[in-house]
């Protein structure tokens, strides 16, 4: 029988096993990936598939085998991607083929193969392939990660020492799977340097897909030796196949690797001899610290990455900073924290705790401290300061010139009334003193009676023998203060015109144009149209900055009798260096001042001084004679200089 024609096994009755891919992942146990994901490392290259061996034909007339590899999206009937012919007799052994790289599209497909021997084809078992090119988080930059509530901000010593490790929550992403994994970085900036090494990875389970759970252990280790202060966590996103996300956003946070602050003393609070704190102690300090303050003394772990809170009377100061250097370290304790349970009288817990990080210690023993802010009369906004505007102001009146605020020579001898009303909420045991001048001891004083109320009118004395210690003082200050006992206020200060005994000694101003007969005539020189000139002289009763007055008077008569309307000239100075050790002159103008003095007419000059510093004087009159009528009675004046000069 001719051999061609002798029975074979039919082909089509055989089962052809599944192609195999070398790039699908496997588990620990050399398990494929169910799904079939591909490495993402191989897909830049045509894919290898595995063709098994079969029973290869032995008719000698089938002088070919061809294998076809089928590549289509899961679910689709066969396409072939690649054929290859292997002539007969077919080399024993498995047959490797691919598919071609452009095939390699995002997608689960189906993989399978044909072989035709002479007509005769049969299919093999489909593999699931999965080709995974899209990354994590469809490639987009991860969200910074999450720190746990309970660091507040910072990883101390004493969390390290209790858990080992911090974890950091990697917040949910979009294309989620199981065993996408985590590659993270410990960086001390941010942007993160290139070269950051790992801090290590993360493999995600199923059961932290589903129940939001993505850890990452940043281990103890790690985060000692990156050493203290800020630093940021970033991760990278890799899924099954190897596709990368962008580097995610950084996640900050400080590091304290110091221990925790032990032992921590009871406050101290400095009492001023007093024995509590008052107003005073408020704006001066115990002892010259201008201020109440909370003396924190040395305890164990002190660290200047840490801050002291003081808790005063279950309010909260502001922070202080630790300088280890500079023990016992203090803190001022606003006005607003020391009023904030009232003025009293009464007593205050103080307590301090420090944050060390983002934790804070347990409260230090407490500290008992007394207090009174209660005033005599109504608080103000500038408080505990001790002016109080808000105060009334008083009037001080002579007991025979009765001019406000003014005491004058028809004083002299006499006492002085202060007037002034009651201040609020007046209550027995206050009181109030008048304070005058330069006076040390009170001028006078007014203590509370039964039956007073705010706003009531009072009338206080104050004594000759306290006026005539400064007699002379164009602005002598006089106030009054308030007083319970603990607390003061003082009042706004009013000036007082004191003009009870004026300066003595000032020299009489002269005319230095005159004529040796007291005359200023045609034919003075310079002539008087041009200005009359007067002259103060030097005098040991001036200094700089005293205040010099000069007035000029026109008369119709040579007896300076009967004054001439309108003529009234002055002028003030305020005297520099040199005129207050060589006197000074001034020019009074003709027109208006002295025109109106025609024939026979006189003027008088004198002056004032008001010192600087206080006190007050006038000079004597000097009077000159003005007339601009000669007997001819032809009159001279700017347009008509008839003086006959020969």
């Amino acid at each position: 029988m001719d051999e061609r024609r002798a029975p074979h096994q039919l082909f089509n009755e055989l089962t052809l096993a599944q192609p195999e891919v070398p790039a699908i992942i496997k588990d620990e146990q050399g398990l494929e990936n169910p799904d079939g994901i591909v490495a993402r490392a191989v897909l830049n290259d045509d894919l290898e598939v595995v063709v098994p061996a079969w029973p290869f034909s032995n008719d000698p007339r089938i002088v070919r085998e061809t294998v076809s590899i089928g590549w289509r999206i899961e679910g689709a009937g066969f396409v072939s991607v690649r054929n290859q012919d292997f002539p007969t007799p077919v080399e024993p052994g498995d047959k490797i083929l691919t598919v071609p790289q452009n095939y390699l599209v995002h997608g689960t497909y189906d993989l399978s193969y044909e072989i035709n021997q002479g007509g005769n084809r049969n299919y093999s078992l489909i593999k699931r392939v999965t080709i995974d090119t899209v990354p994590p988080h469809d490639h987009q930059q991860p969200a910074g990660a999450r720190y746990p509530d309970e660091l507040v901000g910072v990883i101390t010593d004493d969390y390290l020492r209790e858990h080992g490790q911090v974890l950091v929550a990697v917040p949910s992403y979009s294309s989620m799977r199981a065993f996408d994994r985590a590659v993270f970085f410990w960086s001390r900036v941010d942007p993160m340097p290139g070269d950051t090494p790992s801090a290590g990875e993360q493999v995600f389970s199923q059961d932290d897909i589903e129940n939001r759970r993505l850890l990452l252990p940043l281990s103890e280790a790690v985060i000692r030796a990156g050493g203290q202060g800020q630093h940021y966590l970033f991760y990278r996103l890799y899924d099954l196949a190897g596709n990368e996300s962008p580097l995610s956003y950084s996640a900050g946070i400080g590091v304290t690797l110091v221990p925790a602050p032990e032992n921590l003393p009871a406050p101290r609070i400095p009492l001023s001899p007093r024995g509590l704190i008052d107003r005073q102690h408020a704006r001066e300090g115990a002892t010259a610290e201008n201020g109440v303050t909370v003396e924190i003394d040395r305890y164990d772990n002190a660290d200047e990455s840490q801050f002291i809170i003081v808790n005063w009377g279950g309010r909260e100061l502001t922070e202080l900073a630790v300088d280890p250097e500079r023990f016992p370290l203090t803190n001022f304790v606003p006005w607003q924290a020391l009023t904030a349970n009232g003025l009293g009288p009464d007593t205050v817990q103080v307590s301090y705790r420090v944050r060390y990080g983002g934790s804070l210690t347990p409260a230090s023993p407490e500290e008992t401290v007394p207090f009174d802010f209660t005033i005599a009369g109504q608080d103000h906004a500038s408080a505990p300061a001790l002016l109080n505007n808000d105060l009334a102001r008083l009037e001080v009146r002579g007991e025979v010139s009765d001019l406000p605020n003014t005491l004058t020579a028809r004083d002299d001898g006499r006492d002085a009334r202060v007037l002034l009303t009651l201040f609020e909420d007046p209550q027995l045991g206050e009181w109030l003193e008048v304070y005058w001048g330069s006076v040390a001891e009170p001028a006078t004083r007014y203590q509370v009676q039964p039956g007073d109320v705010a706003g009531k009118p009072l009338t206080l004395t104050v004594p000759w023998e306290i006026i005539e210690q400064e007699k002379n003082n164009s602005a002598l200050p006089v106030f009054y203060r308030t007083d319970n006992s603990v607390n003061q206020q003082l009042s706004s200060v009013t000036s007082v015109q004191v003009l009870i005994e004026p300066i003595q000694g000032l020299q009489t101003p002269s005319f230095p144009h005159a004529s040796l007969q007291g005359y200023l005539n045609c034919c003075v020189k310079p002539r008087i149209w041009e200005g009359v000139t007067i002259r103060v002289a030097a005098n040991p009763a001036f200094d700089p900055s005293d205040l010099v007055e000069v007035y000029c008077q026109g008369y119709e008569d040579l007896g300076s009798q009967i004054p001439i309307e309108g003529t009234l000239w002055s002028q003030a100075k305020v005297l520099t260096a040199e005129e207050a050790l060589n006197g000074f002159e001034v020019v009074v103008p003709y027109l208006v001042h002295i025109e109106p003095m025609v024939n026979n007419g006189s003027a008088t000059a004198y002056y004032t001084l008001t010192k600087v510093g206080g006190g007050f004087g006038s000079s004597r009159q000097e009077q000159v004679y003005i007339t601009r009528t000669l007997p001819s009675g032809e009159v001279c004046g700017p347009d008509n200089d008839i003086c006959n000069e020969r």
